[in-house]
């Protein structure tokens, strides 16, 4: 499956590299977090990586597109590239200031999302809805649940003007219980 997986998004970047404007939700809620330790997960063309270490982080980006990856590589002293495949890399715990999950979605990840904050991190969350079964789609309220033993500080599910399979996103941002670690 990883092979099928890395073929696909390959191919995917190949033809278009992507946006390269960090997430709007990104952008307005990053400062929350402590400048340290972030984690990009399925970081695509570094879009998101980029803008955070240019505001001081040390970023792990990781994604399975070998194409988008060595893209990345090189770009920046603060970003860590790591190419593998999400369905079997672990989080490790305690481990980040901000875990940032953008158009990409592994419930498989979640309880490793929240163990990978360290107190007082912040995740910044959004993936596509879609009122169809869709396992690739979050459904109504499904991160306001897979995430309720954080603190919410911001939460919406909201119509884009994306494309017709994926018209509805939903955005979390919230933070880990206690304080940082100094």
């Amino acid at each position: 499956m990883a092979e099928k997986d890395r073929k696909k998004w390959d191919a995917k970047y190949l033809e278009r590299l992507g946006n390269s404007e960090p997430s709007s939700v990104l952008e307005k809620y990053w400062s929350l977090a402590p400048v340290g330790k972030a984690l990009d997960i399925a970081c695509g063309n570094g879009r998101n990586s980029i803008f955070l270490a240019d505001k001081g982080f040390v970023v792990d980006a990781v994604d399975i597109s070998k194409v988008a990856t060595d893209q990345l590589a090189g770009r920046h002293s603060n970003i860590n590239v790591i190419c593998t495949d999400l369905d079997t890399w672990d989080i490790q715990p305690d481990r980040y200031d901000l875990i940032v999950n953008i158009r990409f979605l592994d419930r498989r990840l979640f309880p490793m999302i929240q163990d990978g904050l360290k107190p007082g991190g912040i995740l910044i969350f959004e993936s596509f809805m879609n009122g169809k079964k869709d396992k690739y789609c979050l459904k109504k309220n499904e991160l306001l649940h897979a995430f309720q033993p954080l603190r919410v500080v911001y939460y919406e599910e909201k119509k884009i003007d994306q494309d017709e399979k994926f018209d509805q996103v939903a955005s979390l941002v919230a933070i880990k219980a206690g304080k940082p670690l100094m």
